[in-house]
């Protein structure tokens, strides 16, 4: 699985494009993605609504533990082995930089699915970037927190009451 191919595509990434596909229709078709996309975006208010806010989170938290176990089967197929305590290290700053730079907003409320692909990819093409130069991977972690931070500066209110 970690370096088989079907028609010519490795198997990797024919988990991620049906995966993507999944999530994208579970969020945009389904009332369960609606619930999460209001949930995310505002708690208080879809308390109010009437949505059973616990049991979308409850439900979303169980989804993103198979996710996680995927990502994890993938990632020792990949790499033929397995160390519990490394592999997934720091990945959550990656995550979040290919939500971010996918256009996501940070407080909720819109789901970019395809955009958080893109940043992704992104991410990993930064990354090979730095490899390739023989810099040091704190080099890219400096690049990823400097990309959320212009992110978050971007997507502030502008203006106000004042």
């Amino acid at each position: 699985m970690g370096s088989g191919e079907v028609l010519g595509i490795p198997i990797v990434v024919l988990i991620a494009a049906c995966l993507t596909l999944v999530v994208g229709f579970l969020v945009r078709y389904t009332t369960f993605g609606r619930q999460l996309v209001a949930v995310g975006g505002n708690r208080s208010a879809s308390v109010l609504a009437g949505l059973p806010v616990r049991r979308i989170l409850i439900t979303t938290y169980v989804i993103s533990g198979v996710l996680a176990a995927i990502a994890g089967i993938v990632a020792t197929a990949r790499l033929t082995a397995s160390d519990p305590s490394a592999i997934g290290q720091l990945a959550e700053l990656s995550a979040i930089t290919a939500v971010v730079v996918g256009g996501t907003p940070l407080n909720g409320g819109r789901v970019r699915i395809l955009g958080t692909v893109a940043g992704a990819l992104l991410m990993q093409l930064i990354s090979a970037t730095l490899i390739k130069n023989n810099l040091p991977t704190s080099v890219g972690l400096i690049v990823q927190a400097a990309i959320i931070v212009v992110a978050v500066l971007l997507q502030r209110p502008r203006g106000g009451a004042g």
